[in-house]
């Protein structure tokens, strides 16, 4: 059990090049980082309800360059997580086709491109706010 551990572990952390393996470990890192933030998200509002003092402790925390760049980034992940649990989709029940060799890096990169170009409007308009409320 423990060689299967540390099989699909290696098998996440030796880079096999290419934009499909990158959005392959991407799409895993996004998940876990959307947890992360939804799980921390629940029970900052949670405390609004049940310890109000707190509750604005906690905020005001969250009014820092460090979160507000963490903000952002967790912005670019959502976005990148939608766009790439798409392409999965659409190519698993429309398009077997497209995971062939030739097409399916052309498909990993425009998930990037579709990716930055949804979030780059996002990031301006959070950065801005960000330095406004910091």
């Amino acid at each position: 059990m423990f060689n299967n551990i540390v099989h699909g572990v290696h098998g996440y952390t030796h880079y096999k090049g290419g934009a499909g393996h990158l959005s392959f470990v991407m799409h895993r890192v996004s998940g876990l980082g959307t947890l992360l933030f939804l799980s921390m998200h629940i029970l900052l509002e949670s405390t609004a309800h049940y310890a109000p003092h707190l509750y604005e402790r906690l905020n005001a925390g969250l009014r820092t360059p460090i979160a507000l760049a963490a903000e952002i980034l967790m912005a670019f992940l959502v976005i990148f997580h939608g766009v790439n649990g798409y392409r999965i989709a659409y190519f698993d029940l429309f398009h077997i086709d497209l995971w062939s060799l030739p097409a399916a890096p052309k498909a990993a990169r425009a998930t990037w491109i579709v990716s930055l170009l949804l979030w780059f409007p996002a990031f301006i308009i959070m950065l801005l706010h960000g330095l406004h409320v910091i």
